[in-house]
């Protein structure tokens, strides 16, 4: 079988190759999700969501931004382990206000160093931009 051509496919509908792979993540969420009801033990549910997870976060995304992703992770499961009644808040506020500051430094690094290049030529990052 060969393998996929992607810059191909992502030329025949005029989109960037890192958008038609965010797609592709995006549609197999579905098959994933529904195979999740079938994995037997809750250790293994957790297990097999953090796989996934992280597998399609780093086919979309890189490598790079699962090391962003464990930060909001880390904050939430300690947020429940230290003062569960309030996790949520404390999750919702720590948690975006690391994705400000790393935005701010994304901006900021964009200023200096010109490196929008990638941005322009339809590129992708876990923030959106």
């Amino acid at each position: 079988m060969e393998s996929l051509d992607l810059s191909s496919m992502a030329a025949s509908i005029g989109v960037s190759v890192a958008v038609l792979r965010f797609f592709l993540c995006l549609v197999a969420t579905n098959l994933i999700s529904f195979a999740w009801r079938f994995v037997p033990s809750r250790l293994g549910k957790h297990i097999y969501s953090a796989a996934s997870g992280a597998l399609l976060s780093y086919v979309s995304f890189g490598f790079s931004s699962n090391l962003h992703f464990l930060v909001p992770m880390t904050i939430g499961y300690a947020s429940m382990t230290i003062y569960r009644p309030l996790s949520g808040f404390i999750t919702f506020f720590l948690g975006f206000a690391y994705l400000v500051g790393c935005k701010v430094v994304i901006l900021c690094s964009h200023w200096f160093y010109m490196s929008g290049d990638a941005w322009k030529g339809g590129g992708i990052d876990s923030t959106g931009t």
